[in-house]
């Protein structure tokens, strides 16, 4: 690689299992030579997490990103100027935590409007904290859209060979429908294709999951796919982009993995997360597209249950990191 993307990696929930994974993946070399990492979050905890896992890192504090020397062995590490975490509170839901979690990955993205970064990567933060915090937002996503102007920020969901993205995001499920046009489908069907072609698809096969049970059943099940989604796919098609649909919810993921679609759009969230989190969770990372840079994080929450034992698995993070350096 003749270009080293520099990454900001956002340290998430201090309470949480972030710190640990961080930790376990900066640990790992065969990334040495993809990219310059820093991290954005607090010294001390980033220190004490590394000593109680017998990690040979040390954190090196820095006041600006032009004063990094992204060292393996040292890496960079930058507070939020004005943000002092204090004493750490419990793995819990606690505002302190939210709003730690926020500054981290706000400056991350400030770096990256002043294009100083090129990708940002976050260990889990916890809604309930941010939305404690002060933060009135349904997600990270609104408000990163919101701090960089970003007209249409949306997910992309990664697992293993399939990639994912669904067209309403974090809203509560009696809302879907009425956020579904053929116009925002066609986007997400086009945001996804675009996306393939970057990963190296030279002619991407996408499928567009069906709303109701059976497709609907020729409109017995509900006329969603009739009036919305089909004419959403014929318009794209028209652009020459191979999509099919509206397949079935029940089967197109097994169809995707059996190696007919590259792709799959999806209605809502858990239409595609469910079918997502049921791979192998090494490979399973979410992407944050259409900002300044690209961002992913886990695909997993802060699991304060296990906060602090040593037992984390960084395999998401880990997949975050690949996917923004390949991106990037």
């Amino acid at each position: 690689m003749k270009h080293k993307p520099t990454i900001a990696i956002a340290m998430g929930d201090p309470a949480g299992i972030g710190p640990e994974i961080i930790v376990k993946v900066l640990a790992d070399e065969s990334w040495r030579d993809r990219c310059r990492p820093f991290i954005i979050g607090d010294l001390l905890t980033m220190r004490n997490t590394a000593a109680s896992l017998g990690s040979s890192l040390r954190f090196r504090a820095i006041n600006d990103l032009s004063e990094a020397r992204f060292q393996p062995e040292m890496p960079d590490l930058l507070n939020p100027p004005g943000f002092e975490l204090g004493p750490l509170p419990p793995p819990v839901v606690h505002s302190k935590l939210g709003e730690a979690a926020a500054r981290y990955l706000a400056l991350a993205y400030e770096l990256a409007l002043e294009s100083r970064v090129d990708g940002v990567v976050m260990a889990p933060m916890n809604k309930e904290s941010f939305r404690a915090a002060g933060y009135d937002y349904f997600d990270e996503l609104q408000f990163l859209g919101e701090l960089t102007d970003s007209d249409d920020p949306y997910i992309l969901g990664a697992a293993g060979a399939i990639w994912a993205v669904a067209v309403t995001e974090h809203i509560p499920f009696k809302d879907i429908v009425s956020q579904l046009s053929v116009e925002r489908i066609c986007r997400y069907i086009k945001h996804l294709h675009g996306v393939l072609r970057k990963l190296g698809f030279a002619a991407p096969r996408i499928a567009c999951a069906a709303l109701n049970p059976h497709a609907g059943e020729g409109g017995l099940f509900g006329t969603e796919e009739i009036d919305i989604i089909a004419p959403a796919i014929q318009s794209a098609q028209s652009s020459d982009i191979d999509v099919s649909g509206p397949v079935p919810a029940d089967i197109v993921f097994k169809r995707a993995l059996d190696g007919d679609f590259d792709g799959v759009v999806c209605m809502y969230h858990d239409q595609m997360n469910i079918a997502r989190k049921l791979q192998a969770r090494a490979d399973i990372a979410t992407l944050w597209m259409g900002l300044p840079v690209i961002g992913a994080t886990t695909a997993h929450g802060t699991a304060f249950n296990i906060a602090g034992a040593g037992i984390a698995d960084p395999g998401s993070l880990r997949a975050a990191l690949d996917y923004v350096i390949k991106l990037a």
